[in-house]
């Protein structure tokens, strides 16, 4: 009986023990882990600002256009902040961001494509205001790693590890790449109709999303329908 016993409870213990040593893989996303993107070495796009013309690789863009879509009340902490999830570190803030990243960048791309890959793309073609990307360059260091104990500084530096995480990175259906409309509601009016509706990501409940434990490409998932998220080549 207690031989029994013992077998019972060996069976019933497999998919706990099951679930302790094997962890989901959330990287579906990308298929080689040697993948490297080019786009930073196939165009940039020149924004004509009131003080001239500035032209951005895609990756920086993709940082500055995240800058000044992230609603301003919009709090980030350091990276050192995280929430504990179980067995797992868990950092909703730069999940968010990862998103917004692969959203922001897809657009790039897309619009460099309908123009046929010209050397350089005019950023009035993303409809999408420039509001002064020089001076977030300028008085914020972007990529210069500049530590600060400022609000700003911080979001730039969250921004930055974001895009670094998921370089190259663009939503894609059919082996092409796709738009990705975005947009920022009101918190009384933060959801979408349904998981998937195409109306758009939603930059107020994606972050809500993230803070009940999304990642990036759950988040994603949830705003768009039927896509692949994978490194431009």
């Amino acid at each position: 009986m207690r031989k029994l016993t013992g077998i019972v409870i060996f069976i019933v213990s497999l998919p706990l023990i099951g679930s302790i040593l094997i962890k989901p893989d959330k990287r579906v996303w990308k298929e080689d882990e040697e993948d490297t993107s080019v786009i930073n070495e196939s165009f940039e796009i020149a924004v004509r600002e009131d003080v001239g013309t500035f032209y951005h690789k895609p990756e920086i863009l993709t940082g500055l256009m995240m800058y000044r879509a992230i609603p301003e009340d919009t709090v980030f902490s350091g990276s050192e902040d995280y929430i504990v999830m179980v067995d797992e570190v868990w950092d909703p803030e730069q999940e968010y961001l990862k998103a917004l990243a692969i959203v922001c960048r897809s657009n790039i791309v897309y619009e460099w494509e309908a123009e046929t890959r010209p050397d350089v793309l005019d950023f009035d073609r993303l409809q999408f205001e420039a509001a002064d990307f020089y001076r977030i360059l300028q008085t914020n260091a972007m990529y210069a790693r500049v530590l600060s104990d400022d609000s700003g500084s911080i979001r730039l530096n969250e921004i930055k590890r974001a895009i670094d995480a998921t370089q190259g990175a663009v939503l894609t259906r059919d082996g092409r790449v796709i738009t990705a409309p975005f947009f920022t509601t009101d918190p009384s009016d933060m959801l979408v109709l349904v998981p998937g509706d195409g109306v758009g990501f939603s930059l107020n409940y994606a972050y809500e999303l993230a803070v009940e434990g999304f990642d990036f490409y759950e988040i994603l998932k949830y705003f768009y329908d039927d896509f692949r998220v994978t490194i431009y080549e």
